[in-house]
């Protein structure tokens, strides 16, 4: 029987994922805890002997070596999108100011490179810049994606995977040439009626839009519908990888959902792709644990443990992106693919 293959991954960004303000000196107050998170996550998989995909924003890498003026001295090429207030960099803080710690984080990009469980640190970007927008250009995205791996490097790590900010995809041309294998593909639930693929520009219509979705991905949570399980594919000569499940937090209409539906909707997730061979994606943020760490961390605790029994058992593989996108490329475990 083909075996399944579960996939975990993080979009790990701190305050990078969600700066709108050049200006907003308080932005992300609280996401300081977010190392509590990432160290509770690593204990988990150094116990169950899960490997996850770290997909980290660049500057979260830098160490204090590379900013010797308490910034990264390099200059980048910047995207100028509509949504965002002021200049690009603007506002970004030292490493040496309280701020900083919102910023930067050498200290769990060591504690994940040193896991004694392997987890495979990939690539958020350089500073978050939303890759399929029309304001980020080629030059941008190279410079990006680029700059990121140039990082991870100093870490000892050569990055292979991506994954786009906001799951908006883009330039792919330019991350086949950075060397880059891999991405992860869009969101596809279903509640998400196509939104994702294809945004809609009229703004009154967003907005019922965007409500009946919440509603909508609040049911698909409560009732605990098992989540999609996609197949990687081929695209520009890059692996496509699916997306099945996003682990919700603890604001808006998620906080609501019991977090033991949370287990069971990956459970079933899983249990699926072992029967039919498929893959089972499963992603999140770390500060989507916030402010309920404990009680999101023993949630995810009992995905982990269900996960590390169905792998002793023999019916599914716990695997990075970038070793999915390996064991494809070598024309293994083809029943993954379309």
């Amino acid at each position: 029987m083909a075996c399944g293959v579960l996939s975990i991954s993080f979009d790990f960004e701190m305050a990078w994922g969600t700066r709108r303000n050049a200006r907003d000196l308080n932005h992300a107050q609280g996401v300081e805890r977010v190392r509590e998170v990432v160290r509770g996550l690593l204990e988990s998989f150094a116990r169950h002997r899960i490997s996850a995909t770290w997909a980290t924003v660049g500057q979260l890498m830098l160490k204090p070596e590379d900013c010797p003026s308490g910034r990264f001295p390099k200059q980048l090429p910047a995207p100028r999108p509509d949504w965002f207030t002021g200049d690009w960099y603007d506002g970004i803080p030292s490493m040496t100011e309280p701020r900083g710690l919102r910023y930067y984080a050498p200290e769990l990009v060591e504690a994940i490179v040193n896991c004694p469980v392997h987890q495979e640190l990939a690539s958020h970007t350089f500073s978050h810049v939303v890759i399929g927008e029309d304001a980020c250009t080629r030059e941008v995205a190279r410079a990006e994606f680029d700059t990121c791996r140039e990082v991870a490097q100093r870490w000892g790590r050569e990055v292979r995977s991506l994954v786009f900010p906001r799951n908006k995809v883009g330039h792919l041309d330019v991350l086949r040439e950075t060397g880059h294998t891999c991405f992860r593909g869009p969101n596809s639930e279903w509640f998400l009626l196509g939104t994702a693929a294809n945004p809609i520009k009229n703004r009154l219509l967003h907005r019922l839009t965007y409500n009946l979705v919440r509603v909508l991905r609040f049911l698909d949570e409560s009732l605990v519908i098992c989540p999609p399980l996609g197949k990687a594919r081929r695209v520009e000569g890059l692996w496509e990888l699916p997306h099945s499940m996003f682990f919700p937090g603890c604001t808006g209409l998620s906080k609501f959902v019991p977090r033991e539906s949370q287990v069971q909707r990956a459970t079933k997730g899983m249990q699926k792709a072992a029967r039919l061979g498929r893959i089972f994606s499963l992603y999140t943020h770390p500060h989507n644990f916030l402010p309920d760490v404990p009680e999101q961390l023993a949630a995810f605790e009992q995905i982990c443990i269900a996960a590390a029994r169905m792998r002793d058992a023999g019916e599914i593989e716990i695997k990075t992106m970038e070793e999915i996108a390996h064991d494809l490329s070598a024309g293994r475990n083809l029943h993954w693919a379309a």
